[in-house]
């Protein structure tokens, strides 16, 4: 305490509520998050929470958390590390099987797909190459529809990461999927 504050006594949790009541939230159109709800404002210091029992739950019927698969084309990159990302996005892994839909309509094409990312998990291939073609006028409906397929069940519990392909390897009309490693294979 410094000699000028000596003889205040000024209750800490009422200094901080002064403080903070003065303080007004930026925004940003990046980082606002429009699914987030309003927060309750935290208990007055010293106060405890009423403790609650556990929830006891049956490990078979716990449901798995969703896995989203990480999109390097969109700038994700959180959950993969540094030299797999680069050498995904530079193309640099082994491709262990490819598909060609082009031709096919968005059913045949999903069916294919499903049944391609299914038989590559099980064959514990780790990047595989999905060629889905530019379309007219580069907004073809399987270049735009395959990313969102890849992100749904079943899809998204076998796959990793997305990328867009290289030139050599058919550029933006072809994607990169890393496959996860499973689970028996370790």
């Amino acid at each position: 305490m410094r000699k000028k504050d000596k003889g205040k006594k000024e209750d800490d949790a009422a200094l901080w509520t002064r403080v903070t009541s003065e303080i007004k939230p930026m925004h940003s159109v990046r980082y606002t998050d429009r699914s987030a709800t309003i927060i309750a404002p935290a208990p007055p210091l010293g106060s405890r929470p009423p403790r609650k029992a556990p929830v006891l739950t049956s490990p078979a019927l716990t449901p798995a958390p969703a896995r989203r698969p990480i999109d390097l084309r969109e700038g994700s990159h959180a959950g993969l590390d540094g030299t797999t990302r680069r050498k995904l996005a530079k193309g640099d892994l082994p491709v262990d099987a490819r598909i060609d839909l082009h031709g096919c309509t968005a059913l045949q094409a999903e069916r294919r797909l499903k049944s391609f990312i299914l038989d590559s998990a099980r064959s514990a291939y780790r990047c595989v190459l999905v060629i889905t073609g530019k379309g007219n006028k580069g907004e073809g409906v399987l270049r735009r529809h395959v990313p969102f397929w890849l992100k749904q069940s079943p899809l998204a519990d076998h796959v990793l990461a997305i990328a867009t392909a290289k030139p050599k390897d058919g550029g933006s009309g072809a994607i990169y999927v890393m496959l996860r490693r499973s689970r028996a294979a370790r």
